[in-house]
């Protein structure tokens, strides 16, 4: 970690006061009590102390029969803190530097730096935030060029919801979705903790007839894993699936099923946007990269025609010669207005 980049005490005391002192932490005094312990234990140099059982007893005040193994309370209040400062940081905490952050698997505090959003050379990429202290990584990249809030209101918008008491694996679940967010060019991933509630978004967000929730739940009674995928405006369920617990108990075993239902779930061909085709709310970007994608596959006159014919009603598209037929490009391209 580079002088530049550690976290001194003094900040990362700023940064936990800034948490616990904001209107989202108000109404949980458990969880800011969750979040002070584990941040001065770990200031303290004694964060491999930091494990369920010690937290149990301390900040819960369980007894010292408290078992973690068959007892879910401190990963359940571990999911909730980790949803409630995303929610911090998506808003009362968006300009804060520094976040905290409680990893997937484990309760010591990760210290991140938010890196301010910069322009490539070729003013096409915007950089995301970058972990104090991590080497390179893959980044978050938006293609495209200043002003892309109208592709956001013309996509379908997805909101994740883990049902309260569900144990570590709908957080898994979850997260293994949305490393698919560069490859899910036909959909806007909302922020985990985001609400598709009315008021609870942006004006400039896409309408709510494009709202959808991916609802993840464990079943304590049989452990099973039920993820459903509902229309917020109808509540018509598109596609839900049960996996019992001996096909999703592990980290491994989560990812894969999360792969294969966001492949036939959420992508171009998916039960999300054939259920929009179907139902009339398709807006004409959804229509034009269906037909791209339509075309991409087909490589016939048809498919060809019906392609140009709706990438020409775009300002950026209508000067090329031909067809554009990378996503991400065409994304990039229907983001000028003129």
């Amino acid at each position: 970690m580079s002088a530049e980049q550690r976290a001194d005490r003094d900040e990362i005391h700023q940064a936990l006061q800034t948490i616990l002192a904001s209107q989202t932490f108000s109404r949980s005094e458990r969880l800011r009590s969750f979040l002070k312990f584990v941040v001065e234990m770990e200031q303290l140099g004694r964060g491999h102390q930091l494990k369920g059982y010690t937290i149990g007893i301390d900040v819960f005040s369980r007894d010292e029969a408290f078992d973690p193994g068959t007892d879910p309370l401190v990963r359940v209040q571990a999911g909730k803190l980790r949803r409630l400062l995303n929610q911090f940081y998506a808003d009362e905490g968006r300009n804060q530097q520094l976040r905290i952050r409680i990893p997937l698997g484990g309760y010591v505090p990760l210290y991140e730096r938010a890196v301010p959003a910069r322009r490539s050379p070729d003013h096409t990429t915007l950089v995301a935030e970058q972990p104090v202290g991590a080497g390179p990584r893959e980044r978050s990249t938006l293609s495209g060029p200043t002003s892309t809030g109208h592709l956001v209101r013309a996509l379908p918008r997805l909101f994740f919801e883990i049902e309260t008491g569900s144990d570590w694996r709908g957080d898994i679940f979850c997260n293994a979705v949305r490393l698919w967010a560069d490859r899910l060019w036909g959909v806007s991933l909302a922020a985990l903790g985001d609400s598709p509630e009315p008021g609870s978004e942006p004006q400039s967000v896409n309408t709510t007839d494009l709202f959808f929730v991916l609802e993840v739940k464990t079943d304590h009674h049989d452990g099973t894993l039920q993820v459903k995928l509902r229309h917020v405006a109808s509540g018509q369920t598109l596609a839900q699936e049960i996996h019992p617990q001996t096909v999703s108990g592990t980290v491994l075993q989560l990812g894969a099923l999360a792969n294969q239902y966001t492949g036939s779930t959420l992508t171009l061909p998916g039960h999300l946007y054939q259920f929009c085709h179907a139902s009339g709310l398709s807006s004409q970007l959804m229509l034009c990269l269906d037909a791209t994608y339509r075309y991409a596959l087909l490589r016939t006159d048809d498919a060809y025609q019906n392609a140009r014919s709706h990438q020409q009603r775009w300002v950026g598209l209508s000067g090329q010669h031909d067809i554009v037929t990378e996503i991400p490009k065409l994304l990039a391209l229907t983001a000028f207005r003129g």
